[in-house]
């Protein structure tokens, strides 16, 4: 009987070295508090979604005015034509103007005969009387020419200049009526000017080229 009381393995000794369990307790516990929380989040998006489609179906549709204005037919929206009422004017009472005799017109015998009109004669206008501004004069035994000058017109003091002066202006003379000076030329053609109160000018008597008087010596 000894023996077999040590044969047989001890209970306690076996339980203790199995291992230990975990706890099922917890575990279900946490599932069910996941459950219910997720049923309360379906069930508040349910009710929204039910109370959204009760309140579209219980207020009616309101229609834009503009889309109302647009279905009227246009029998409606067109004005009744108003009624226009003419008022007939009383004619006008008739005068009956009493006819007056026309007096024949009255003939001259033998009318004076009318005087032709005087036509106005316009004389052409003279020319202006052209004035000797150059005299040209040979000398004897001398090739070169005796020219004087002469400018008829205002001013303070005028000169003569050209190549014959050497582009030096020459003084003239103040005398009755024009100013004068007389020059040594050799025969040949020259251009020259007037210098007037210092403005260049041109002799008015004398051939113009070129915007200058000309002066032909032979």
């Amino acid at each position: 009987m000894a023996d077999e009381k040590k044969n047989t393995p001890d209970v306690a000794e076996f339980e203790a070295k199995l291992p230990a369990q975990t706890n099922n307790k917890d575990i279900w516990l946490f599932l069910i508090i996941v459950d219910v929380v997720l049923l309360c989040v379906f069930g508040f998006f349910l009710y929204k979604n039910l109370s959204a489609r009760l309140l579209s179906t219980q207020e009616p549709a309101q229609v834009p005015a503009s889309v109302v204005e647009e279905t009227l037919p246009e029998e409606s929206i067109a004005a009744e034509p108003e009624e226009v009422v003419v008022v007939a004017e009383p004619a006008a009472p008739v005068v009956v103007e009493p006819v007056v005799a026309e007096k024949a017109p009255v003939i001259e015998e033998n009318p004076a005969p009318k005087a032709a009109p005087v036509e106005e004669v316009q004389t052409p206008a003279q020319p202006a009387e052209k004035k000797e501004s150059i005299i040209i004069k040979k000398k004897a035994g001398s090739k070169y020419r005796q020219v004087t000058f002469r400018y008829y017109g205002e001013g303070k003091k005028v000169a003569v200049v050209s190549g014959f002066t050497m582009a030096k202006p020459r003084a003239l003379k103040k005398k009755d009526g024009y100013w004068e000076t007389t020059l040594s030329i050799s025969p040949g053609t020259y251009k020259f000017l007037y210098v007037v109160d210092g403005e260049q000018i041109t002799d008015p008597y004398a051939e113009e080229k070129d915007g200058r008087s000309v002066l032909v010596v032979e």
